[in-house]
Parts: structure tokens; C-alpha cells; sequence
């Protein structure tokens, strides 16, 4: 099969709790861990998790720590954050912990980065908001410098360091594959000329899976102009059952969680969202059919499918990954698109 037509699955988690559910924190944090495993087991690529501060959106406010227990109990699969929000932390630390990670990981580690949105945190953080982009730029040159060996010194607006250099090094050279995430087209022509990998979940970015194709054109656009090539990764909310009404049935007082949760966002009903595409749902010939119709569009790489939300139960989770693994992925391969697990 061309290579062109390869999809590498992988799985996202945003970590969201909700003391309803009658788990601890401990105890969630204990099921994903549980869930990545049975992953692993099944093929699938990576593991993704969010970094999120003050609110039980998002209960990972360490990527790394928590990567680094997952990468203990793990060994093919790989792992990383989405995103480490660097703006939020000292660039010399991230390139320090990130670097510890991909050694314990045994070169394992995928990097997304991006600059943060929630209005809470950069007021947690006493940030301002509308100065991430600067702040992000800077950060992400002395982290990859850093994390390539390189001796640092800076003397800028955010940051002043003097023959700075860290002494633990990534396993990969010169540093770990990089993404950068994005919520606008505009962003995305930026990440390509520089020659990053793009990381976007449609659902906080686009109203209908066609709007998709803008960001990744524009992507595409600026990685022509570096000449060179990098991977797109696209995160889903994913539910596959039986038929469309079966994952509606399951799937709907999780959804319903998770949407109202979401602070900011634009609120959308259900069944706005079953009809914008921009979930992965319904029986497995309806999840084919959607991802055919978004690599179509944009020939994505890398799938992301995020499965636990609103903290499903573990073997809910389970059942969904067996039949992406085993249902979905046989059905496109009839259409001339391969699941790229690892066997």
C-alpha cells in the first residue's frame, strides 16, 4: 500500500473529571493508565494527554510526571504531551524535564507545544494573554537549542540567561519530533514554514469538518515554501458501537459532560455536533466513511481518537478501541486506507 495512504492511530486525552463519576483523582488517574496499556497491547501508535491547570477540565497539570509513570508501565508505545504549554513555565525546565522523559522513555517522546487559550490559567499564571505568541517564540528557540546541547544566553524581553546548558540530553537527535498546536489557518502556515509538525483538534478550531481543509492547505502552503515535509495530526472525539443509535445511546451522558464543561467554547448541542463532523461516531462503516472523507481532505498522517471523554468506564474504553483495531480498520482497508498499527 503507498505510504501516502497510511494513517498512524494514536489516542488523546484531555483528562477531564468529574466527581460524579464516584472515582477519585487517583483512581482516574489509575484507569487511563490502564486504558494506554490495553493500547499498547492492541498496536496502537501514541498516547497523547493534555496539560491543564486550576478547574477539573483537565487534571494533568505535570505532563511529564504523569508521562514519565505511563513510561514506566508501557514499552513500545509512544507518548506525549498535548500540549506542554511552555508560555506558562521556564523554558530551561521544560527542555530539562522533556529531555529526562525521552531518556527514561527510552526515546519514546513525541513533543507538541503550543502557547495555551484558557483565560483562567494566564490569569493563574499572571501571564498576559496577549503576549503568548512573543513569549512562545522565544521559549520554543531556547528549548530546542537546550535540548540539542547547544550553550544558551539570551537577553530579551521575557527571558535573560547567560551561558546556560542543561545536563541531561534527549535520546533523539537533535531533540524529539516536534508539533506545534494550532487554532487558526493563519497559525498553521507559520508551523509549516518553519517546518514543524501540526497538531489541531477540529473541535475547538472549526464549526464543520469542510472548514478543516483551510487550516491544512494553509499548513501546507508554508511547509512548501521551507521545502520540506511533516506530518499533520488530527484529534477526534471518537465512539464506535454497533450502529449510530447504539454510540448516540452510550456515548450521549458522557458528551453531554464534556461539552458543558468546556469553558469559553462555543456551546453546540448534540445533535449540532453529530452533524458538523467533527466527531468520529456511530457504528464502524459510519466512522470509516468519516475518516475516508478527512483524509480526503486533508491526507492526514496521524489520527488522533479521543475516546475518554467524560470519563467513560474502562471497559466502555476498551470496547470502542477493539472495535477501531479490529471493525474500522478492515473496513478501510477496503478503501484503500491503512490503520497503521504496530504488530
Amino acid at each position: 500500500m503507498a505510504e501516502k495512504n497510511k494513517i498512524k492511530p494514536e489516542l488523546f486525552w484531555v483528562m477531564d473529571y468529574y466527581s460524579e463519576s464516584g472515582l477519585t483523582k487517583k483512581e482516574y488517574y489509575e484507569q487511563v493508565a490502564k486504558e494506554i496499556e490495553f493500547a499498547e497491547k492492541l498496536g496502537f501508535r501514541g498516547v497523547w494527554i493534555a496539560e491543564h491547570h486550576f478547574i477539573d477540565y483537565g487534571i494533568v497539570p505535570s505532563t511529564s510526571v504523569y508521562l514519565s509513570h505511563i513510561a514506566s508501565r508501557t514499552r513500545n508505545i509512544r507518548i506525549g504531551p498535548a500540549v506542554a504549554t511552555i508560555v506558562f513555565r521556564n523554558p530551561i525546565q521544560v527542555a530539562e524535564e522533556y529531555s529526562l522523559l525521552d531518556t527514561l522513555s527510552n526515546g519514546r517522546l513525541n513533543l507538541a507545544m503550543g502557547s495555551g487559550y484558557l483565560k483562567h490559567e494566564f490569569m493563574g499564571f499572571n501571564i498576559p494573554q496577549e503576549a503568548k505568541r512573543e513569549i512562545f517564540d522565544e521559549a520554543l528557540d531556547i528549548i530546542l537549542k537546550l535540548m540539542s546541547g547547544e550553550s544558551v544566553s539570551v537577553n530579551s524581553k521575557y527571558f535573560k540567561y547567560e551561558n546556560v546548558k542543561i545536563n541531561v540530553l534527549p535520546l533523539q537527535k537533535p531533540y524529539p519530533p516536534i508539533w506545534i498546536a494550532v487554532l487558526r489557518a493563519e497559525a498553521a502556515y507559520h508551523v509549516g514554514k518553519k517546518g514543524f509538525n501540526l497538531m489541531m483538534i477540529p473541535y475547538a478550531t472549526v464549526d464543520k469538518i469542510d472548514d478543516v481543509k483551510l487550516v491544512t492547505d494553509s499548513y501546507k502552503q508554508g511547509l512548501k515554501e521551507k521545502n520540506t515535509k511533516a506530518e499533520i495530526s488530527l484529534a477526534f472525539h471518537t465512539h464506535v458501537s454497533k450502529s449510530f443509535h447504539d454510540a448516540v445511546e452510550e456515548s450521549k451522558e458522557y458528551l453531554h459532560r464534556y461539552v458543558f464543561s468546556r469553558l469559553y467554547a462555543k456551546r453546540r448541542t448534540l445533535d449540532e455536533l453529530y452533524s458538523s463532523g467533527l466527531l468520529l461516531f456511530g457504528g464502524p462503516e459510519d466512522v470509516a466513511n468519516q475518516i475516508y472523507k478527512i483524509w480526503k481532505l486533508t491526507e492526514v498522517n496521524r489520527l488522533m481518537f479521543l475516546v475518554d471523554y467524560g470519563m467513560k468506564p474502562l471497559t466502555l474504553v476498551q470496547d470502542i478501541l477493539v472495535n477501531i483495531r479490529e471493525k474500522v480498520t478492515k473496513l478501510l482497508e477496503e478503501k484503500g486506507i491503512e490503520l497503521d498499527f504496530i504488530t
